[in-house]
């Protein structure tokens, strides 16, 4: 995995997942990148400070533990939906629009919200908000169900 700034036409930066420099390079060519601000698809890596080594280092036990996680991490199903797939860009989108309709939105209080719900030192309901990849990883780990919301491109707020 491989994690880009980026920055849309309207000047917005963000930062986004991929798989490898490829993927990039197909998504961003087939308008699968939106802006989270504006929806914009123009989307470009924004200038990036490399990391730069100094001398051979060994990998401290968090950075290790780190990038094990990534690779030992379960894969996702994933799917590319063109625009002859607009029945089943449809059926997505209303999926999405009925979890909206039946959650609450707790923001960047996600994890700790379904966590407290989990326990049991909050009243269970229905949520949603947002959570790292770190986050969402950690969650399941603790046996906490959740799934991800379908965002297709251009669906952004």
């Amino acid at each position: 995995m491989i994690l880009f700034s980026l920055v849309c036409d309207n000047g917005h930066d963000f930062e986004s997942w991929f798989a490898s420099n490829d993927s990039y390079d197909f998504q961003i060519e087939n308008d699968l990148v939106s802006c989270p601000h504006c929806n914009v698809l123009k989307i470009s890596k924004a200038v990036m400070a490399p990391s730069v080594a100094r001398g051979k280092r060994k990998r401290g036990a968090a950075q290790q533990s780190a990038t094990d996680a990534i690779e030992d991490a379960p894969k996702q199903e994933v799917a590319l939906i063109g625009e002859s797939g607009a029945e089943l860009r449809k059926m997505a989108q209303e999926l999405r629009a009925k979890i909206v309709a039946a959650t609450v939105d707790v923001g960047a209080e996600f994890p700790a919200e379904a966590r407290k719900i989990h326990d049991g030192d909050a009243p269970e309901r229905a949520i949603r908000g947002q959570a790292s990849l770190e986050e969402a990883r950690a969650l399941l780990e603790e046996g906490v169900s959740i799934l991800p919301l379908p965002i297709l491109p251009g669906e952004r707020s």
